[in-house]
């Protein structure tokens, strides 16, 4: 039996797309007609691969349609169809006619999103899964759709903060580099035959020297780069990078609110949607993006399952900042570990707010002034000879 994709006319006039099984292209008409739907268009339909990706914008959209027109009463698979109309011009479209045929052939939805590892990750295919189980499945997409939209944001300020910084710091370089490149060299004429200050003949021979070898520089500037952008892609380069960062006192703190904000997010998601903590640790360290943050609630994990209690085992390492290590022993002690998780995840990302803004306005005036600094040399090596010809004019 063969999937068909179809587009008809309903007898109010409203069209209708979907997916239909059938031996061949005639029997599908024929159970289009006996639906008394004017059919406008019908053909085999082509499972699209499933390592497709979707941005995550679009997920998030997904997630929240699907959460209203479940909450709104509709049955799954009419609420996919109904999506799969909406998102017709989109990527979504081609998954969103898979998860039907899959769903009408009885996967539950869970395991159908599992085919899909690319645009679903363990969380979301988890909290589906105790959405199913427990019969509530509208609040599970209701928290997938909180937890999206507040994962985006994060990345969203992290960026947004570092951008002007970037800007800055790329702005100095092409002034300098004009400087250097265009603006000595224009000037060499000028001091030739002369005795030179130190500060003007040191300038000149830095312009001399980066533009006799300016091929080979760059040359190998360019290939430095892409052998560093190599190598921070590879796990041991992504090992070294965390290492480093957890070097630096102010990047350490970056690191640690921006990790504990994803993991106690993700823990009170998932413990508010019925999973067991266990489950929510091994599922929520994977969202953590961090190696030796990873190990720790690996190490939790073990001593969970003998009986330890979680705030003990993380006690033991330095990473584990002592608020978070507090609050989970009172919700230990009070049974609300997911609320507390929670309250927890905000004051992290209100932390990491802070923090970030802090050190955007720090670096801003940092980077202008050695800009500053690095002109005013640079113009001075210049005016320091002109002075001296001027005197001599006089």
């Amino acid at each position: 039996m063969a999937l068909f994709q179809y587009s008809a006319l309903s007898p109010n006039g409203k069209k209708t797309i979907g997916l239909i099984n059938a031996d061949t292209l005639e029997l599908a008409k024929e159970q289009l007609r006996r639906q008394k739907v004017l059919v406008t268009k019908l053909a085999l339909y082509k499972k699209q691969p499933r390592d497709q990706t979707l941005s995550p914008p679009l997920l998030l959209n997904l997630t929240r349609d699907l959460h209203v027109l479940l909450r709104a009463g509709l049955p799954l698979y009419d609420s996919l169809l109904t999506l799969q109309e909406k998102y017709y011009r989109t990527k979504a479209h081609s998954l969103l006619l898979n998860l039907c045929d899959q769903v009408k052939e009885g996967q539950h939805l869970s395991e159908a999103l599992g085919h899909y590892p690319r645009i679903f990750d363990d969380v979301y295919i988890a909290m589906i899964r105790a959405g199913e189980e427990s019969g509530s499945l509208t609040e599970s997409f209701e928290e997938l759709s909180k937890l999206i939209a507040r994962a985006q944001g994060l990345k969203k300020k992290i960026t947004t903060a570092m951008i002007y910084p970037i800007f800055l710091g790329s702005f100095c370089l092409v002034v300098i580099g004009a400087l250097l490149f265009f603006l000595i060299p224009s000037m060499q004429e000028l001091f030739e035959g002369r005795s030179l200050h130190p500060l003007t003949q040191t300038v000149l021979s830095l312009s001399s020297f980066l533009n006799e070898n300016a091929f080979w520089i760059f040359s190998c500037c360019g290939l430095i780069f892409l052998l560093f952008t190599f190598y921070m892609k590879q796990k041991s380069g992504k090992l070294f990078r965390q290492k480093l960062a957890l070097s630096i006192p102010v990047i350490e703190r970056l690191t640690t609110e921006a990790v504990m904000t994803r993991f106690c997010r993700v823990v009170s998601v998932l413990l508010r949607g019925g999973v067991s903590l266990l489950d929510a640790l091994k599922l929520a360290k994977l969202v953590m993006q961090h190696h030796q943050f990873e190990e720790v609630i690996s190490k939790a994990e073990v001593k969970v399952v003998e009986g330890k209690k979680l705030s003990e085992e993380l006690e033991k390492s330095p990473l584990i900042p002592h608020l978070v290590i507090r609050m989970m022993a009172i919700a230990e002690e009070s049974g609300n570990m997911a609320k507390m998780m929670q309250h927890v995840s905000e004051i992290y990302e209100e932390d990491l707010e802070r923090s970030l803004n802090r050190l955007t306005s720090f670096l801003q005036p940092v980077i202008l002034l050695f800009l500053g600094l690095v002109v005013a040399v640079i113009l001075l090596s210049v005016l320091l000879p002109l002075t001296d010809v001027s005197s001599m004019i006089q």
